[in-house]
């Protein structure tokens, strides 16, 4: 499949603007999220960093690129509050939006399909390789809350012992 990386390259390299512009205005209405609260610029920039790896990615004919790049994401979305759902959500609008960018790019019908393909393959790879990552940072996270609760239990199981002590010893006072 990776002759047909470089026709991929390049309807998403032409159409680069539009297509980020229709991802902005998907993202903006993925309701409850966080991204129907991020200003239209934060936006562009975002996506337009995003659909520059993906150019990158298709330039070196290397989808790893976009996988380190999600591994990073994950952490990202994960320390901004974000659900793996929205997460999830935004990169399927993405998705839709470069199968919209292919389909009306002009090729013939079997380029498109191979561009299709391809497009999901990566897209697919990059949303796995997120999921994993975002929940490998839950698991971390819970983990470290049982910690934290395990902790305070035993601080409180403490006190409660030192205080009965305390009002035992004042008891014996009187």
């Amino acid at each position: 499949m990776k002759k047909i990386y470089p026709i991929l390259l390049k309807v998403v390299e032409t159409n680069f603007d539009n297509t980020v512009n229709r991802i902005c205005n998907r993202l903006q209405k993925i309701s409850p999220s966080h991204y129907e609260i991020i200003d239209f610029e934060r936006h562009q920039e975002r996506e337009e960093q995003f659909l520059s790896l993906i150019c990158d990615a298709l330039r070196n004919e290397d989808v790893g690129i976009l996988e380190k790049h999600m591994i990073s994401l994950a952490d990202t979305r994960h320390n901004e509050g974000y659900t793996l759902k929205e997460v999830q959500s935004a990169i399927d609008a993405i998705e839709e939006e470069l199968w919209h960018t292919i389909v009306h790019s002009g090729y013939e019908n079997h380029d498109i399909i191979d561009m299709l393909f391809e497009c999901h393959r990566m897209m697919v790879r990059a949303r796995n390789q997120f999921a994993t990552s975002f929940a490998e940072k839950q698991i971390d996270t819970q983990k470290r809350m049982n910690k934290l609760k395990e902790r305070f239990y035993i601080y409180k199981h403490d006190r409660i012992d030192l205080e009965d002590k305390s009002s035992m010893d004042t008891l014996g006072e009187e």
